[in-house]
């Protein structure tokens, strides 16, 4: 039987600068550098650095503090993974007292819902087959900017969650603060109209073998976990 957990003597340790309380990972739209410049807005002038290695990326972050820092090519384990559509999370979101309201005035969320669907993830329960996610690590964030971050992600529905295990250059690593978006509601309470239109928005405009425009997550972002003999 395959082994589904890491050798804990085999995980690595990120340098503090990848691995504290406000270093994100994301798997969608907070690494398109035109979306964070829009979400920080208040942060004024600031440069984003990018790299796919980890001491570099934790020189670049000492170096350039004021700054951001995406390190590429990072792989998020361990976790189960769905697919909703914008008035789902807008119906969670009103659900659990959020105020809609707020963030379009705040200039985080539209007025009107978007015909987009999203990747859903969160950790994979005892029992359960985890999958991967591709994506990066966001440093250098401060705490307001994070608190910004939160409100962009539906908070509660989608609540800041320690990754259970990063993979990068090929190493296996625990982190100790790193976080993702992850899901606190399930999918289970979709609507059968609700799970209509989402079939109607993954097809919309959809070319064969080709991933639709709606679906708003990279061609290449998802991926079987890997495991160890």
């Amino acid at each position: 039987m395959p082994n589904d957990t890491a050798d804990p003597g085999n995980t690595g340790r990120l340098p503090g600068e990848l691995d504290n309380e406000t270093v994100i990972f994301s798997y969608g739209s907070l690494l398109d550098h035109e979306k964070l410049r829009e979400l920080l807005v208040h942060k004024g002038e600031f440069q984003v650095f990018e790299t796919s290695d980890v001491a570099e990326a934790a020189q670049l972050a000492k170096d350039n503090p004021k700054d951001i820092v995406i390190l590429r090519n990072v792989r998020l384990e361990n976790v189960r993974v769905s697919i909703v559509t914008e008035p789902i999370l807008r119906r969670w979101y009103k659900d659990r007292g959020g105020n809609l309201r707020e963030l379009t005035e705040a200039g985080i969320a539209t007025d009107g819902a978007l015909e987009c669907a999203y990747l859903y993830a969160r950790p994979a329960r005892a029992g359960e087959r985890g999958k991967a996610l591709n994506g990066g690590l966001i440093c250098n964030l401060t705490r307001e900017e994070v608190s910004v971050l939160d409100k962009y992600e539906f908070e509660p529905v989608l609540r800041r969650t320690r990754a259970p295990q990063l993979k990068i250059q090929g190493r296996v690593f625990a982190p100790e603060h790193v976080a993702f978006y992850a899901g606190t509601e399930s999918t289970g309470d979709l609507t059968r109209e609700e799970r209509l239109e989402r079939s109607r928005l993954l097809n919309l405009d959809r070319k064969p073998g080709r991933q639709g425009p709606q679906a708003k997550w990279p061609h290449n972002v998802r991926g079987e976990r890997e495991t160890t003999p």
